[in-house]
C-alpha cells in the first residue's frame, strides 16, 4: 500500500508526512540558507560595530590623556609664574627699602649741609668735604651749590664755577616745588662728565628761594649696589624715575643711559598705586620677565625686580620631559590594549568551538567567586538553583528544599519586608533587581549576600526569573574596615598637613629675616660709630653727636631685635621634650632674676603654689620669662606695682594659667596685633622692646596644644592667660593650692 505524501505550508516552516513500507517519518525543515546568511550578516555587523567602538574609545582615551597632561602642565606653569610674581614683589619691597635708606642718608647730609651753609658759609668747603667723606665711597661724585638763577657757584671738584643748570628739570622742581627732597632724572653731568642723578634740597633766604644744594649720585654705583641682591644671572634689579627714565640697572647698566620705559607700565598708568606685578618684555634685551615693583614714598622713584621666565620655568623642564614620555608610554599602552581588545573581539566569533569549555570554566569561577545561580518558573512556581546556593545559605540539599518561603525564612528579619515589596515591584514593572541583603545561616551567623534578578519576557507576560546570589560577607567587612581606615587616614593627613603648613610659615619668616646675616654689618655700624665717638666726638657739632648717638641706639635696638627673632625661630622649631614642670617654682626664680636687675623697685609678687604641668621645661621657661618680663616692664612707672601669677578657670576643657599686672595696659581695639611679630602697642621711648616676645609665647603654647589670649585697659593693667590640655597637666603636691606672696 502506498500513500502519496502531502505538504502543508505555514509561514517559514514546512511539514512533510509520508509512508513507505516499513517506514513512517515526520520531518521539519527550516529555511536554513536564509536564516544562516542572515545570522552571519548580523554577527559580522555586530563584530564590526564592537571593533569600531573599541577603537573609538581607545582614541578618545588617548586624546583625553594628552588633554589632561597639557592641562596639568599649564596649571604647573601658571603656579610657578604666580609664585615668581609674588617673589619679585617681595624682592622689590626689599630693594625699595634699601633705596629709601640711601635716599634718607643723602637727605640727612643735605639738610645738615644746608644748615651749615646758612650758619657758617666761610667754612662750608671743609664741612662739605667732611660730609662727603662720611658717605659710602663711590656713591656721590661731588656736591654743588647753585644760585637762584641756576648757575653753579660752588662744587667740591674744585673746578671753575659758573656752569648753568637752570634748564635742568630737577633745578626747576627745586625752585617751584617747595622745601622737599627732589630726585632728578639721569643726566650726563656737566661737571665730571659722568652719568648721575641729582638729589637736591632748596636754599631759602628770608623766606625766598636762594638756590639749592645738589648731591650728584653716580648711576653706575647704584647699579653695582643693586647687583648685590641674590638673584640668578638673567634676573635684574633696577630703579626708574617717576617721569620714565631708567636710573640704575644690574644687567647691562651701560645700555640704559638715556633710555625711558614705555608709558604702558602699570606704575605710570596708575600714579596712586604703591606696588604691584606685571609681565612684559625687557626694554634692553627683549627677554620676557616677571616684574615686581614698589614706589618709594616722597620721591616717586620706582624699585623694579625682574625675574626671567626662562629661569622661573627651568625647574619645570625635567618634569615636562618625564610627563611627556610617560604620556607617550600610556598612550602606546592604551593603543596596544585597544588593538588587543579589538583583535579579541574579532577572534571571539571564531571561538564558538570553545563554548562548552568556557561554560565549565564559568561554573568553576562561580564556585571560586561564591556565586550561585537560580531560576524561578512563574507558571509552575518551581524554584531551582545551583549547588553553590546551598553553601551560601549554610545548609545541605537534604535539609533545605528550594522554596520561596524557605528562602524568605533565611533572611534577616529587618530585610524581609523590603525584599517582599521589591519582588512585587519587579513582577509589576518587570524591572531588574540588584540588592545587598543579610541572611542568617544555620549556625546563627549573619552573612551579607548580593541578590540579583532579571526577567525573561516573551511579550505575553513574565515567563520566568533568573538571577544570582553572591556571598560578599568578606567584601562587606573589608569595605567597612576600609571606610574606617579612610576616615582615620584623612584626619591624620589633615593634621600632618596643618603641621607642615605651620612649619613652612615659621621657616619662611625665619629665613626672610636673617638670610643676609644682619649681625655682621650691624656690628660694623656699631663699632665704627663707637670709634667715631671716641676719637672724633670733640670735632663734631652737637647735632652730629646727636646723630651719632641715634646711630648707636638704633644699632643696639636692631641687635636686640635680631636676638629675639632668632630666639623665636629656635623655640618654634625646637623638639618638644615633655617633663614635669613646676610653673610656680619657675615663676619664683624668674621673679627673683627680674628683682636683681633693679633692686630699687618695689613690686608685690603673688604667685600661686602647686601649678605643675607636663611640658617642655625650656619652652615653658621662655613663656614665663616673656609674660613676667612684660609685666615687670610695663609696671615700671607704677609706685606700687603688683604682679600675679595664678591658675584661672578652665576654658574649652583646658586648664588655664594667668599673669596679671597693674601696669600701663593696652587698648583692646588693637588686641589682634599683640601676638604678631614686630607689632608693638607702645612707643620705644616709653617702653623698650622688639615685639617678638608675645609671638614666641603664642607659638610655644600652640605647639603644646593650647591657646593664649590677652586682655587689658589703658592705664589700669593687663592680663595674659595661656591654656594647656588636661593630658599635659599632672597632679600637684598635697599641700599645693595656697598662694605665695613675697
Amino acid at each position: 500500500m502506498h500513500i502519496k505524501s502531502s505538504r502543508f505550508t505555514g509561514g517559514r516552516r514546512s511539514l512533510y508526512f509520508g509512508y513507505n513500507p516499513g517506514t513512517i517519518f515526520v520531518g521539519a525543515r527550516v529555511n536554513e540558507v536564509k536564516v544562516g546568511w542572515r545570522a552571519r550578516l548580523e554577527r559580522a555587523a555586530l563584530r564590526r560595530s564592537m571593533v569600531w567602538a573599541v577603537l573609538g574609545f581607545t582614541v578618545a582615551a588617548v586624546l583625553l590623556l594628552w588633554g589632561l597632561n597639557l592641562r596639568q602642565q599649564a596649571q604647573l606653569r601658571a603656579q610657578l609664574l604666580d609664585g615668581a610674581s609674588q617673589r619679585s614683589l617681595q624682592l622689590a619691597d626689599a630693594v625699595a627699602g634699601q633705596t629709601e635708606a640711601i635716599l634718607a642718608m643723602l637727605d640727612l647730609t643735605l639738610l645738615s649741609l644746608r644748615t651749615q651753609w646758612q650758619n657758617d658759609p666761610a667754612h662750608f668747603d671743609a664741612l662739605a668735604r667732611q660730609a662727603l667723606s662720611v658717605l659710602p665711597p663711590g656713591l656721590v661724585s661731588h656736591l654743588t651749590r647753585v644760585d637762584a638763577d641756576g648757575s653753579v657757584r660752588y662744587n667740591t671738584l674744585g673746578q671753575e664755577s659758573g656752569t648753568f643748570v637752570g634748564d635742568r628739570p630737577h633745578f626747576q622742581a627745586l625752585r617751584d616745588g617747595g622745601d622737599q627732597l627732589v630726585v632728578g632724572e639721569p643726566v650726563l653731568a656737566r661737571l665730571g662728565h659722568r652719568w648721575v642723578i641729582t638729589v637736591g634740597r632748596p636754599l631759602y633766604r628770608d623766606g625766598r628761594f636762594d638756590g639749592s644744594l645738589h648731591l650728584l649720585v653716580l648711576t653706575d654705583h647704584l647699579s653695582h649696589k643693586l647687583g648685590r641682591a641674590a638673584l640668578a644671572g638673567s634676573d635684574l634689579v633696577g630703579l626708574v624715575h617717576a617721569d620714565g627714565p631708567l636710573i640704575a640697572r644690574t644687567l647691562a647698566p651701560e645700555a640704559i643711559q638715556g633710555r625711558r620705559l614705555p608709558p604702558d607700565r602699570p606704575f605710570f598708568a596708575n600714579p596712586q598705586a604703591t606696588q604691584g606685578t606685571f609681565r612684559a618684555l625687557d626694554v634692553v634685551d627683549q627677554a620676557p620677565r616677571l616684574f615686581g615693583w614698589h614706589r618709594l614714598s616722597g620721591t616717586g622713584v620706582v624699585a623694579v625686580v625682574g625675574l626671567s621666565e626662562a629661569t622661573v620655568l627651568a625647574p619645570l623642564a625635567p618634569g615636562r620631559r618625564q610627563s611627556f614620555w610617560l604620556t607617550v608610554a600610556l598612550s602606546l599602552a592604551l593603543l596596544a590594549g585597544g588593538g588587543a581588545i579589538a583583535w579579541l573581539l574579532w577572534r571571539l566569533e571564531r571561538g564558538q568551538a570553545a563554548i562548552h569549555q568556557s561554560q565549565q570554566q564559568l561554573q568553576a569561577a562561580q564556585r571560586m567567586a561564591r556565586i550561585g545561580y537560580w531560576t524561578f518558573d512563574l507558571a509552575s512556581q518551581r524554584l531551582t538553583w545551583s549547588e553553590e546556593v546551598y553553601r551560601i545559605f549554610g545548609r545541605t540539599a537534604a535539609s533545605f528544599e528550594p522554596r520561596l518561603d524557605a528562602c524568605m525564612a533565611c533572611l534577616h528579619p529587618d530585610d524581609r519586608d523590603w525584599l517582599t515589596q521589591a519582588w512585587q515591584r519587579t513582577q509589576r514593572e518587570r524591572l531588574p533587581l540588584d540588592a545587598v541583603l543579610r541572611i542568617v545561616s544555620a549556625d546563627g551567623a549573619v552573612r551579607h549576600i548580593r541578590f540579583q534578578c532579571a526577567t525573561d519576557d516573551l511579550g505575553s507576560g513574565p515567563l520566568r526569573y533568573r538571577g544570582t546570589v553572591q556571598d560578599i560577607s568578606e567584601l562587606r567587612e573589608a569595605q567597612l574596615a576600609l571606610q574606617r581606615l579612610n576616615t582615620e587616614l584623612e584626619a591624620r593627613v589633615q593634621s600632618r598637613t596643618q603641621d607642615l603648613q605651620d612649619l613652612n610659615r615659621e621657616l619662611e619668616a625665619f629665613t626672610y629675616s636673617v638670610s643676609h646675616d644682619l649681625r655682621t654689618p650691624l656690628r660694623s655700624i656699631h663699632g665704627f660709630a663707637s670709634l667715631l665717638q671716641e676719637g672724633e666726638a670733640d670735632r663734631l657739632t652737637p647735632e652730629g653727636r646727636d646723630f651719632l648717638r641715634r646711630i648707636q641706639e638704633s644699632a643696639r635696638r636692631m641687635g636686640l631685635l635680631i636676638t629675639d627673632l632668632l630666639s623665636m625661630a629656635q623655640h618654634s622649631r625646637a623638639v618638644l621634650c615633655h617633663d614635669r614642670v613646676d610653673l610656680s617654682e619657675l615663676a619664683r626664680l624668674i621673679a627673683a632674676e627680674l628683682a636683681r636687675t633693679d633692686p630699687g623697685r618695689e613690686v608685690h609678687w603673688v604667685i600661686e603654689a602647686g601649678m605643675v604641668v607636663n611640658a617642655d621645661p625650656v619652652l615653658m621657661r621662655a613663656v614665663l620669662q616673656n609674660l613676667l618680663g612684660n609685666a615687670w616692664k610695663y609696671t615700671g612707672l607704677r609706685p606700687q606695682a603688683r604682679i600675679e601669677f595664678f591658675r584661672g578657670a578652665e576654658v574649652g576643657g583646658q586648664l588655664c594659667f594667668c599673669v596679671r599686672d597693674n601696669g600701663a595696659g593696652f587698648d583692646m581695639a588693637y588686641v589682634d596685633q599683640l601676638f604678631q611679630p614686630f607689632k608693638r602697642l607702645h612707643a620705644h621711648h616709653e617702653f623698650e622692646g622688639t615685639g617678638v616676645g608675645l609671638a614666641t609665647v603664642q607659638r610655644v603654647i600652640q605647639r603644646h596644644g593650647g591657646r593664649v589670649r590677652g586682655e587689658g585697659q589703658v592705664g589700669v593693667g593687663a592680663q595674659f592667660c595661656f591654656s594647656l590640655p588636661h593630658a599635659q597637666t599632672v597632679s600637684a603636691a598635697p599641700n599645693a593650692g595656697q598662694p605665695l606672696g613675697y
